[in-house]
């Protein structure tokens, strides 16, 4: 089996909320409240706005998500981003199909997009608590800039951000 790659659909609204939540539960990320969990249009949040939003497809059944967009919140305040920075955001492989390397193609499609794209680095932030995204990360070159809290749902959660620079001459 392999996974398909290709660009968010509208119609694809309601899988990919599914895979997000499921993954986000799975790490005990998950907070019912979170603002940054709820997306408007994401055609124009993320490729109108110069990204790009990902689904991951096997056998016709959505089982992943990542997107990049030019930086907004967190990662944003928290990480030096110019015009040449993209903010990897909604990297997510239901549970399910945890460790078949799904989360590695989506990606590599993810960063190849973003090089072509024109970026030369990415940023991100991802919840404290998930340490296996850590290690992905810093598998694929990430190196953690900085790190804060929020509060949601009574609760503080620490928020770490990592940057990566691209290779150029792609």
């Amino acid at each position: 089996m392999s996974l398909r790659i290709r660009r968010y659909e509208p119609d694809d609204r309601e899988a990919a909320d599914a895979v997000i939540e499921a993954a986000l539960r799975h790490a005990n990320a998950y907070f019912e409240d979170a603002p940054a969990l709820v997306d408007g249009d994401r055609l124009a949040e993320y490729v109108e706005e110069g990204g790009e939003f990902l689904v991951g497809l096997l056998d016709g059944e959505l089982v992943a998500t990542t997107a990049f967009r030019p930086p907004k919140g967190v990662a944003a305040d928290l990480a030096t981003a110019d015009d040449d920075t993209a903010e990897v955001k909604r990297m997510h492989v239901h549970p399910d199909h945890h460790r078949q390397g799904f989360g590695q193609a989506m990606y590599d499609e993810l960063e190849a997009r973003a090089s072509d794209a024109g970026y030369d680095r990415l940023i991100l932030s991802t919840s404290a608590r998930q340490e296996p995204a850590h290690a992905f990360y810093r598998q694929n070159g990430y190196e953690q800039t900085g790190q804060t809290t929020v509060d949601i749902d009574d609760a503080t959660l620490g928020i770490l951000v990592f940057r990566k620079n691209l290779a150029r001459g792609r």
